[in-house]
């Protein structure tokens, strides 16, 4: 997972965009939201928190996710339970992916075209311009036209999905109980430390 992340993090931090398709010019607008108002700003470590999770809420549409991670046990689950799932998971994901930003390293990414899925479903195209170029797969939802991030996938590996094994994995060993995952996820986010960055 923390591999997975750190690729899609030097996928968001690129500005190289060579198309003005509205899909690819949301990414961008996220990119230079991120860099301009957290990455290079002046704000204490809190004040960036409150602006990356605006605009990383924004960007993704993190309770469509919660609900897929969840699975089965989504539909198990009182509405209490998703509730309170949900806000966890929004909480300990936000404080993951913002440390994961701190720690960028300039790469760009080449967006390659866009691509019908099912339903108002799209794929975005892309590569980071690595040695070798790594292969990364935007999956974006249309509504009224808006776009949400719904997945990334990076070389053929999910987002949406290994946050659904990793889950599905510690609900079986909890007897399928979510909230047994929700203090785990609270637990994580009450003790989570942003990483050194000075040490980079």
């Amino acid at each position: 997972m923390k591999k997975l992340l750190t690729f899609i993090i030097s996928i968001l931090i690129s500005t190289t965009v060579y198309a003005t398709v509205p899909a690819i010019t949301f990414v961008n607008d996220l990119t230079d939201d991120i860099i301009q108002n957290v990455l290079e700003s002046n704000k204490s470590q809190d004040e960036k928190l409150i602006t990356f999770r605006t605009a990383f809420e924004k960007a993704l549409d993190l309770k469509s996710i919660g609900q897929f991670v969840l699975g089965v046990y989504w539909r198990q689950a009182s509405e209490t339970d998703r509730e309170a799932f949900l806000k966890a998971f929004i909480d300990y994901t936000t404080k993951t992916w913002a440390d994961r930003f701190n720690m960028y390293n300039g790469q760009k990414i080449i967006f390659l075209g866009t691509r019908n899925a099912e339903r108002n479903q799209l794929y975005v195209d892309s590569q980071i311009q690595n040695n070798p170029p790594v292969e990364v797969i935007w999956r974006l939802r249309q509504k009224n036209g808006d776009f949400r991030i719904i997945d990334i996938i990076v070389e053929g590996v999910s987002m949406a999905m290994s946050y659904r094994n990793e889950y599905s994995a510690f609900l079986q060993a909890h007897a399928g109980k979510v909230s047994a995952l929700t203090k785990e996820l609270e637990e994580k986010s009450a003790s989570f430390q942003f990483s050194d960055t000075t040490q980079n």
